[in-house]
């Protein structure tokens, strides 16, 4: 049976021939370092927040904090990488993979600030996961046949 060159088909084998050469440019690994970016940005925003001495109702008292401005340039050095992937990935598709975000920042709230998570978070975190594992599975498939 002889595959039918679709329009995305070409577009999606285009995109991966113009992508720089390297691990650290491939799209899916900036994913992951844009999810990993973001969780580090709001464990600093939360940290800076804490630490602010005044009680400004606009929180601009973190501001002072050098927690909150290294929440700033991780969530700014995140956004440079969703940019990026939006380059080279679908939307519906890189959104769907960023969600593991959902997963590692209430981990990384339980680990490091030692915040609560309850069993239904913990549910919660399960199936997004499974629903991480089924995009990434499809992914994986599609770049099998480029």
């Amino acid at each position: 049976m002889q595959a039918i060159d679709t329009p995305s088909a070409s577009v999606a084998a285009a995109d991966v021939a113009s992508r720089p050469a390297g691990w650290f440019f491939n799209p899916h690994v900036q994913i992951a370092i844009g999810a990993v970016l973001v969780t580090a940005s709001e464990l600093l925003l939360k940290k800076g927040a804490t630490a602010a001495a005044g009680s400004s109702w606009l929180g601009i008292d973190a501001l002072a904090s050098w927690w909150t401005w290294g929440g700033i340039v991780t969530y700014v050095l995140s956004f440079a990488s969703w940019l990026y992937v939006l380059r080279y990935v679908p939307l519906g598709l890189a959104f769907g993979l960023i969600n593991g975000v959902h997963v590692l920042v209430p981990l990384a709230s339980w680990a490091f600030l030692h915040e609560a998570v309850s069993g239904r978070r913990w549910s919660g975190i399960a199936l997004v996961l499974v629903g991480i594992v089924l995009i990434a599975g499809n992914v994986a498939k599609a770049e099998e046949r480029l």
